[in-house]
C-alpha cells in the first residue's frame, strides 16, 4: 500500500508540470500570483464548488448546498463540525459512538459522507476547524461526482490556502464549561511562494461529569506560483484527538432516562479505560494549470494515515422494579487505516451553434486499507439507573479472542462527465454521468473465517434544468441518484457479498432569488427514495435480503444576507416526512418496521442567526436551532423531544483586536442534541447554559 502511494505521488510531481486546472467559473478566471483573499464578512455566498466541483453561481445549481461562512462560526465561538452545523437544517446529528462527526442528511446516515476540498475524507474521528474556511452541505444524492455514498447529501470542509496578502492572527478562546483553547493562523507572502500555517491547542472539560479533550493541530501549506498560468499547492494536516468515549444516557420506557444532564453511565477511571484516541496525518499536492482562453487542468492527491484507540463503555439490560438498574459493558477497539486518492478534472469553455457549454471530464484512482480489531466484555458492572455509582474498571485485556479482526481492502477507478449547458440566456441544463468500478475485499481473521469479496461496477447519472425567468429569479427541478456498495462495514452475514448496492433517487423542484445582490432566498420540495436496504432474511438470520425501502419527502427554505442596512441574516426552515416503506423485520417489542418514521428526522426543524451592526467596530446577535420530536433508532421505540434552543453573541473588531462573546442556552432548556441512529441508549443531552469568549490579536 504504501509503494502504491509512493509511486502514485511521485508520478504526479513528475507528470504534472505538464498539466494542470484552474477551477472554472463562469467567467474562468485567470490564475494570478497576487489573489485577493476571500470576503469573510458577509454571511450570503454566492458560489460554491460542493454540487459541481467547479466554483459557479450557486443559482445555476439544479440543487441545494448550504453553506456556512468563517465571519458565522467567529460570531458564534464554534469550534467543531457539530457547533458549525447547527446553522444547517435538514439535517440532525448522531452521536456517532463518542468518537466521530456524524449527521442524517433528510433522513439517511452520512456517517461516510465527509469531504476536504472535494476529496473523501471517511475516517471517523472528530475533525477540527483551525483549517477550515467554510463548511458546503450539498442536499441530496451526488454519486455523480463523488462516487459511493452521499444517500441524503455530503459534508465539504473547504481548507484556508495561502494568499498573496496574508493576515496573521493568534487566538485564545476560553468558556465557562471549561473550554480553554488556542489557535492560530499565520501567513507570508513572496513573489512566486505564499505560505501559511494554522494550528490549534486544546485542554477542555464540559457540562458532562469526568469529560475531558486533549487536542493538538497544526496544518501547514505552501503555494508555488510558477507562472500565471501555473500553480502547485502543497498542504499537510495532523491532528491528535484524545477525549472521555461519551455516549450519553440511557433511555427508559420510552425516553431518555430522567437525570441530570451531567449524568455519566462509564467507569470511575474513565481518564485510563474510557478515552478514545483519534491520530490522523495527511498530505494534499494539487497544481492547477490553465492551459488556455478555454482549457483548463486540476490535478490533486491526497494520501492519508489514520489511528484509532478507542476505550469505551456500552450500555447493556436495563431491568426496571424498585430500583431500576443498567449493566455496564466495556469494549476496546482498534482501527488503523491509511488510502491515497487521485483526482484529475480537465475543464472546458466552448460553443456550439448558439449554445453555451462548460464541460468537465473527470477520473479518479483510488486505494484504502481498513483495519479494526473489537474486544467486548459484558456485565462488567450494575449501575442504579437513576444514580449510577461509578466503579473503577480493569483495562480491556487483549489477550482474549477478539470478536472482530479484519483487514478490509479497497481499489477503485471511476472516469466522470458533467456539462452545464447555457441553452439560451434563460435556460441552462446540468447534465453529467459517472462510472465507479469498485472492488473490496474483507480478510476476517477470527476463527469464524468469513472472508468476502465483491466487484461492483455502477452508472450514476445527474439531470437537472435552471430556468432564469429574472436576472434575480431562477427555477429549478433535477434527478439525481447515488449507490452505497456495503463499502466500509461488510455487515458479517453469510451473503453480503452477493447482494445489490443500496440505491438512493432525489427529485427535486425549487427556486432562488438574489435580492439587492446582497441576499438570497432559496426553496426546495423534495422526494428521496432508496432501495435495495438490507434486512433480516426472517428464514436464515445470517443472511439478508435486500428488499428495504426508506423514503423522505420534504420542503426546504432558507434565506441569507442582509435584510436590512446593517442587518444580516441566516435562517433556515425544514419540513420532513421520512419513512421506512419495506421492511421484513421486527422491533424488540415485536412491532414491525415497515411504516415507522426514519430516525433522527424531526419533521420540523429550524435555525436562525440575526446580527445587526452597531458601528463598524460592534455588533449584537442572536438565534438558535429548533427541532421537533425526533426518534433514535428506526425502531421508534424511545423519542427525543422536540426542542428550541436560544443564543445571544456580541463583538467588537478593530484592525487588530477582535473580540466575541456568545451565551449558549439562554434559558438553560434541558434538550437532546444527538442519539444513535441504529440504538436507543444513546443519547447525548445538548449543553447547558454556558458563556463562550474569544480574543484575537492579528499582526
Amino acid at each position: 500500500m504504501k509503494n502504491f502511494q509512493l509511486k502514485t505521488i511521485a508520478g504526479i510531481l513528475a507528470g504534472g508540470l505538464f498539466s494542470g486546472y484552474a477551477h472554472a467559473d463562469d467567467q474562468l478566471p485567470e490564475i494570478q500570483v497576487k489573489v485577493k483573499a476571500e470576503k469573510t464578512d458577509q454571511y450570503d455566498v454566492t458560489e460554491a464548488s460542493s454540487a459541481t466541483k467547479q466554483k459557479i453561481a450557486l443559482r445555476n445549481i439544479p440543487q441545494i448546498v448550504n453553506v456556512v461562512p468563517d465571519i458565522v462560526m467567529r460570531e458564534q465561538n464554534a469550534s467543531s463540525v457539530q457547533d458549525a452545523l447547527q446553522n444547517v437544517v435538514g439535517l440532525s446529528f448522531s452521536v456517532g459512538d463518542g468518537q466521530r462527526d456524524q449527521v442524517a442528511i433528510r433522513g439517511f446516515t452520512a456517517i461516510y459522507d465527509q469531504y476536504i476540498d472535494g476529496i473523501r475524507d471517511d475516517a471517523m474521528y472528530f475533525r477540527d476547524l483551525s483549517n477550515i474556511e467554510r463548511i458546503e452541505v450539498l442536499k441530496g444524492p451526488a454519486s455523480v461526482l463523488y462516487g459511493r455514498g452521499s444517500a441524503g447529501g455530503l459534508i465539504n470542509r473547504i481548507t484556508k490556502k495561502p494568499q498573496a496578502h496574508p493576515e496573521s492572527e493568534v487566538a485564545l478562546s476560553l468558556s465557562s464549561q471549561g473550554q480553554k483553547r488556542t489557535s492560530f493562523d499565520v501567513g507570508a507572502a513572496g513573489e512566486q511562494l505564499n505560505f501559511r500555517i494554522n494550528g490549534a491547542l486544546e485542554d477542555s472539560s464540559n457540562f458532562r461529569d469526568q469529560f475531558s479533550l486533549k487536542r493538538q493541530a497544526i496544518a501547514p501549506s505552501v503555494t508555488w506560483q510558477l507562472n500565471p498560468a501555473t500553480r502547485i499547492t502543497a498542504q499537510a494536516d495532523y491532528l491528535k484527538d484524545k477525549r472521555i468515549a461519551d455516549q450519553g444516557l440511557p433511555s427508559y420506557r420510552g425516553r431518555p432516562v430522567d437525570v441530570p444532564v451531567n449524568t455519566f453511565y462509564g467507569a470511575a477511571n474513565a481518564s485510563d479505560v474510557g478515552y478514545v484516541q483519534s491520530d490522523v496525518i495527511s498530505g494534499t499536492i494539487t497544481l492547477d494549470h490553465k492551459i488556455n482562453e478555454s482549457l483548463s487542468l486540476h490535478s490533486a492527491i491526497r494520501s492519508y494515515d489514520f489511528k484509532l484507540d478507542r476505550n469505551y463503555t456500552g450500555i447493556g439490560d436495563i431491568k426496571d422494579g424498585t430500583t431500576p438498574t443498567v449493566s455496564i459493558g466495556q469494549s476496546k477497539r482498534l482501527r488503523n487505516e491509511n488510502g491515497t486518492y487521485w483526482q484529475t478534472e480537465l475543464s472546458q469553455k466552448t460553443q456550439w451553434g448558439d449554445t453555451r457549454h462548460q464541460l468537465m471530464y473527470g477520473v479518479e484512482l483510488g486505494t484504502q486499507d481498513k483495519e479494526e480489531i473489537l474486544w467486548n466484555r459484558n456485565n462488567v458492572a450494575t449501575y442504579n439507573l437513576f444514580q449510577p455509582v461509578r466503579v473503577n474498571l480493569a483495562a480491556m485485556p487483549t489477550t482474549l479472542a477478539p470478536g472482530t479482526n479484519t483487514l478490509n481492502r479497497y481499489e477503485f477507478a471511476a472516469a466522470y462527465v458533467q456539462d452545464l449547458i447555457s441553452l439560451t440566456p434563460q435556460w441552462k441544463i446540468l447534465a453529467g454521468l459517472r462510472y465507479d468500478s469498485l472492488r473490496q475485499n474483507r480478510d476476517d481473521r477470527t476463527s469464524k473465517n468469513l472472508d468476502q469479496s465483491r466487484q461492483d461496477n455502477n452508472f450514476a447519472p445527474r439531470l437537472g434544468f435552471v430556468y432564469h425567468a429574472t436576472d434575480a429569479l431562477s427555477f429549478y427541478a433535477s434527478n439525481s441518484t447515488s449507490f452505497q456498495p456495503l463499502a466500509d462495514t461488510f455487515t458479517i452475514r453469510t451473503n453480503t457479498d452477493k447482494l445489490e448496492p443500496t440505491k438512493t433517487t432525489n427529485n427535486e423542484v425549487g427556486l432562488k432569488l438574489d435580492i439587492d445582490a446582497k441576499a438570497s432566498l432559496t426553496l426546495a420540495v423534495f422526494d428521496m427514495r432508496q432501495n435495495n436496504v438490507q434486512v433480516q432474511d426472517p428464514l436464515n438470520k445470517n443472511a439478508s435480503l435486500p428488499i428495504g425501502k426508506q423514503g423522505t419527502k420534504g420542503v426546504e427554505v432558507q434565506y441569507t444576507g442582509e435584510i436590512a442596512k446593517g442587518w444580516d441574516i441566516l435562517a433556515g426552515y425544514a419540513y420532513m416526512r421520512g419513512e421506512i416503506l419495506e421492511s421484513t423485520e421486527l422491533t424488540s417489542a415485536g412491532t414491525p418496521f415497515k411504516g415507522n418514521t426514519s430516525a433522527l428526522t424531526p419533521k420540523h426543524s429550524a435555525n436562525l442567526w440575526l446580527k445587526y451592526k452597531i458601528n463598524p467596530a460592534w455588533y449584537v446577535a442572536g438565534g438558535g436551532r429548533a427541532e421537533s420530536a425526533r426518534y433514535a433508532s428506526p425502531d421508534n421505540l424511545v423519542t427525543l423531544p422536540g426542542y428550541t434552543v436560544i443564543n445571544l453573541a456580541t463583538g467588537y473588531q478593530t484592525g487588530k483586536l477582535e473580540f466575541n462573546v456568545s451565551l449558549r442556552n439562554l434559558f438553560n432548556r434541558r434538550y437532546f442534541v444527538a442519539a444513535h441512529s441504529g440504538a436507543n441508549d444513546y443519547n447525548m443531552p445538548g449543553e447547558s447554559r454556558g458563556l463562550y469568549m474569544t480574543t484575537r490579536y492579528r499582526f
